[in-house]
């Protein structure tokens, strides 16, 4: 793959649109539309000649290509921007073998009403209903339930005996990275989709997604968001040498049963480190995920040493993740309980500085929180904002008679405050059980 001179994605991004706009303009076979079709095809056909694959897609509402951000703010870049935007686009890969009529086939889909594109279930399935196979769009769904099969292969690998191929995993941290760049709500949402039979395929992403998440609100370099994201997916594949006896057990420990617990983050490290192209940053953080922020977790560290700054976000997520799953020895918490237990947490287990930028990115009633409204509604809490914690993005599916309402109301809680007659408020959280709902399923 090579890097990709500016000025050649830009052509082939304008000529895009352009041909967009014939397509709305003329009939298909129109030469109008065919002939700017074919220069555009041409240019982007080189493009991927070059590279192999090329990503398109909005990243924090700037429009990225070829792995380039295009911050201009030339109209035919910002109006493609707001027709992927429109019709639920993040990201599409545009991979070698592309056919013309493939590409025009796409390009029609830009010129659709995004209100029809909107009742498939994926921007995937509408790609594959029109025969595009070369241009590939993965939504939040995808790239979570494709992480779930790359860690679950990684696991039975490690479980085997041998040692797992990174690249799948690799592959899986680069999505997942994109996705929570790009749409953190969607993707924190699907950490609370729960699966009791599968607990470390799904603990492993969501520990993948929430470090993610918590590395994006610090800052963290690009670079190194992706070794974060590989740690969190791998940071437990030592307990598939734990004897599932210790793993499943609904009681105490025993001393000698918790010496054997104590040791998966030093067997992860060591599977981890044999890893082909897992740089020595990961297998670190991989190790000292349970060091805790008072050095009184396990292993003990050499005298003097102290854990990664990275590492202690993986402690973050893996505790907030833990808290919120059932497991054998204990039900599971709500969103908002399990912040209140973390809070208790910090300054021993976890970083304090890094807490409090959690409690930022997931806010004070994290996603999928049930809450009650002034109204006496109940709602699911979909998206929360640093600037407005208070006041989150709603999704109501409880009338104030406790019916449930045939139809979810969306409701933003921050847009309804300067509304008169039209604000309210939350006063409390709810406990699914009370209303015998799953709040992930709302989301």
């Amino acid at each position: 793959m090579i890097d990709l001179p500016k000025d050649k994605l830009e052509a082939a991004l304008i000529s895009m649109l352009a041909t967009a706009k014939n397509f709305e303009l003329y009939p298909p076979t129109h030469p109008s539309v065919q002939l700017p079709l074919s220069k555009s095809y041409s240019l982007m056909a080189e493009i991927v000649r070059l590279s192999g694959t090329v990503t398109l897609g909005v990243v924090d509402e700037v429009l990225v290509f070829g792995g380039l951000p295009f911050y201009t703010n030339q109209v035919s870049i910002k109006e493609l921007q707001v027709r992927l935007d429109a019709r639920r686009i993040s990201a599409v890969e545009i991979q070698d073998g592309l056919l013309r009529e493939e590409y025009g086939a796409f390009i029609r889909l830009l010129t659709e009403d995004p209100a029809e594109l909107a009742k498939f279930p994926a921007v995937s399935v509408a790609l594959r209903q029109r025969g595009i196979e070369h241009i590939v769009a993965k939504d939040a769904r995808e790239v979570y339930n494709n992480a779930i099969e790359a860690v679950g292969e990684v696991l039975r690998e490690a479980r085997l005996g041998r040692i797992p191929r990174a690249s799948q995993a690799k592959s899986a941290v680069a999505d997942l990275k994109r996705m929570v760049l790009h749409d953190p709500p969607a993707m924190i949402g699907l950490t609370l989709m729960k699966s009791y039979d599968n607990y470390l395929f799904n603990h492993s992403v969501n520990v993948s997604v929430l470090a993610l998440a918590l590395a994006r609100g610090l800052a963290v370099p690009d670079d190194d968001m992706a070794e974060i994201g590989l740690a969190g997916l791998l940071h437990d594949i030592g307990k598939t040498l734990t004897p599932k006896s210790i793993i499943l057990k609904p009681g105490r420990l025993t001393p000698e049963e918790w010496s054997v617990m104590r040791q998966h983050p030093v067997k992860s490290s060591e599977i981890v480190g044999q890893m082909e192209g897992v740089s020595d940053l990961v297998v670190q953080m991989v190790m000292e995920h349970h060091v805790n922020y008072n050095l009184e977790g396990y292993p003990e560290l050499d005298l003097g040493r102290r854990p990664h700054p990275y590492s202690r976000i993986i402690t973050v997520a893996d505790c907030y993740d833990a808290i919120t799953t059932m497991r054998p020895y204990q039900k599971p918490f709500h969103p908002r309980d399990a912040m209140r237990i973390m809070e208790g947490l910090s300054g021993k287990v976890i970083d304090p500085k890094y807490f409090d930028e959690f409690v930022k990115v997931l806010g004070i009633f994290p996603i999928g929180t049930l809450v009650r409204l002034d109204t006496n509604e109940v709602a699911v809490v979909v998206e929360t904002r640093a600037e407005t914690p208070l006041l989150p993005r709603i999704r109501v599916i409880f009338d104030p008679d406790s019916r449930p309402l045939p139809v979810p109301l969306d409701l933003d809680l921050a847009q309804l405050e300067s509304v008169q007659g039209g604000q309210r408020t939350i006063v409390s959280t709810v406990d699914p059980l009370l209303y015998n709902v799953d709040p992930a399923n709302y989301l």
